[in-house]
């Protein structure tokens, strides 16, 4: 049995920019399909889950002599205006393009310093885009660039590190409070190395004097590669640990995730099953932790793809059933449901050796518990719960919805009846 005292969260709601719908979003809002049909599936998915947040990305974000050309984003920019979809943007660049006809190298410290002032200049609240346009207090944020280098292994490290310390010092150069971070890396996931082919090392300084805010982690859980269900050494808390570990960091960092999913594939193939485990996946991304194992340090967490269908990209990781009008897969509808009970809530306190997360909210309180083998020290049937003094009502959620409502009062309270080797949602309404 699992004891939880939950009567000292805060009783305030979480403010704008705290609550969880404002770190969950998807990608990819490219720049030259702006207006195009496939934005407006994506556009719809996010509404659809109710997320503010998407990944706007450019391929066309400098001239071949590495100018920076940062209007390449001034359609897809005002596009996300008037979706009410906050971007961050992704300076897209791969070492395959320095074998193009005609070569497109990485550039020096210089070219990446010049694109990262242009766009911070440009798309930063308040910015000259946003000035342009009459719009006050939106904008970019978050700047990240040269998304899964350790995939292809073919930027030079020490290139790698001095194309994002120059993006890193131009952004900064516009304002210190913007955010900078390395496109996302894929290979703890894929191969378990806590090295990311040697690219997280290169970066390890950037990381520890502050001028890169975290790092983004790319994980697709998957039956037989990275399968969840055998433990948490199967988590993304793990490859964060190890990574930081791997570059010797004493500096807390930020996690991001620009991309996760559950692999609907072989044994993983029931759509059941995956939105299922699409729940506990969810909450392992959202539940990661700083140094000491307790503090929240998730920065964002984008699912990958809300708005792709089986005919664009496959069963894997399309999460829509349809498209025009868009319609959720069940692991968007688990997303979409996860959303309307903690969307507007905050991460409060994190447990990682009992599998609890705590959320608080205007409306209620949420529990958390990854009741899954090897994720809680405790598993099995029974929770003990320290409710509030204010406690009239619980709500058991899991995967497929609303489950029962239980009458409490304040105190200690046992439930029991709980599904084993999953994750459960108790909600606790305020009177």
């Amino acid at each position: 049995m699992l004891a939880l005292g939950v009567a000292s969260l805060a009783r305030g709601g979480a403010a704008a920019g705290e609550r969880l719908r404002d770190r969950i979003g998807g990608g990819n809002l490219v720049t030259h399909l702006a207006g195009q049909p496939a934005l407006a599936q994506l556009y719809a998915a996010l509404h659809g889950v109710g997320v503010t947040m998407g990944r706007m990305d450019s391929y066309g974000w400098r001239t071949l002599d590495r100018k920076p050309t940062p209007h390449d984003f001034d359609a897809e920019m005002l596009q996300a205006h008037e979706n009410a979809i906050t971007p961050i943007i992704l300076l897209e660049y791969e070492g395959s393009y320095q074998t193009l006809n005609p070569p497109q190298p990485i550039g020096s410290y210089h070219d990446w310093f010049a694109a990262g002032q242009a766009m911070a200049k440009r798309f930063r609240p308040d910015g000259e885009w946003a000035k342009e346009h009459g719009i006050i207090g939106w904008g970019a944020t978050i700047f990240t660039a040269i998304n899964e280098p350790d995939v292809q292994q073919s930027i030079p490290r020490e290139a790698y590190h001095d194309a994002l310390a120059g993006l890193a010092d131009g952004v900064h150069s516009v304002d210190a409070a913007l955010k900078v971070v390395p496109g996302g890396f894929a290979t703890c996931n894929s191969h378990r190395d806590a090295t990311l082919r040697g690219y997280g090392p290169a970066i390890a300084d950037l990381l520890e004097d502050g001028r890169l805010d975290g790092i983004d982690l790319h994980t697709y859980y998957n039956a037989r590669w990275y399968p969840m269900t055998k433990g948490s050494e199967f988590s993304v808390q793990t490859c964060f640990d190890r990574i930081k570990q791997a570059m010797g960091l004493h500096r807390d960092i930020k996690f991001y995730a620009t991309e996760f999913n559950v692999a609907r594939l072989g044994d993983w193939d029931d759509p059941r099953l995956a939105a299922r485990l699409f729940l506990s996946a969810f909450w392992d991304q959202v539940s990661v932790a700083g140094a000491d194992g307790k503090t929240p340090a998730l920065a964002l967490a984008f699912p990958w793809n809300l708005g792709d269908t089986v005919r664009v990209d496959g069963p894997a990781y399309a999460m829509a059933a349809t498209e025009h009008p868009w319609s959720p897969d069940p692991r968007a509808i688990v997303l979409r449901m996860v959303l309307r009970l903690a969307g507007d809530m905050s991460v409060k306190s994190i447990d990682k050796s009992r599998g609890l997360t705590t959320l608080a909210g205007p409306d209620a309180e949420l529990i958390v518990w990854q009741n899954l083998p090897g994720w809680t020290g405790h598993p099995g049937r029974v929770l003990e719960l320290e409710l509030p003094d204010w406690a009239r009502t619980i709500e058991v959620w899991g995967w497929d919805g609303l489950r029962r409502r239980v009458s409490v009062g304040g105190g200690h309270f046992v439930l029991d009846g709980l599904e084993e080797s999953e994750t459960t949602m108790i909600r606790v309404p305020k009177p």
